[in-house]
């Protein structure tokens, strides 16, 4: 599978890729912020984008994954986040991205190959 990852936590971006990569994927793009995950995704057309919910200073994943869904419907989007809460399971729900709790690794490889 062709991956684009995002992430502003550069050490939570190698892990991703070194994790993802050791699985077998193709880690085509990384990015630290939303904006350029958003662009990294319409340039490259990977399978999926794992993204982070809050990467300050720049929209979040939750907004990359609606701005993508409007361009890419067959996109797989995986919000993999520490963060919790109603309005991020919402949100998710809206764009039809999953919602991982980060650090599931185990969680996050099921969700790429469903």
């Amino acid at each position: 599978m062709r991956l684009v990852l995002a992430d502003n936590d550069q050490a939570a971006l190698d892990l991703l890729v070194t994790d993802l990569s050791l699985e077998g994927h193709e880690i085509v793009g990384t990015a630290l912020q939303g904006e350029e995950a958003v662009e990294l995704c319409l340039a490259l057309e990977p399978d999926a984008l794992v993204v982070d919910f809050r990467m300050p200073p720049g929209i979040n994943g939750i907004e990359a994954a609606r701005q993508l869904r409007e361009q890419d419907a067959g996109l797989k989007i995986v919000v993999y986040t520490n963060y919790r809460g109603d309005h991020l399971v919402k949100g998710a729900r809206q764009t039809g991205a999953v919602l991982l709790e980060k650090g599931n690794l185990r969680a996050l490889r099921r969700a790429l190959t469903a």
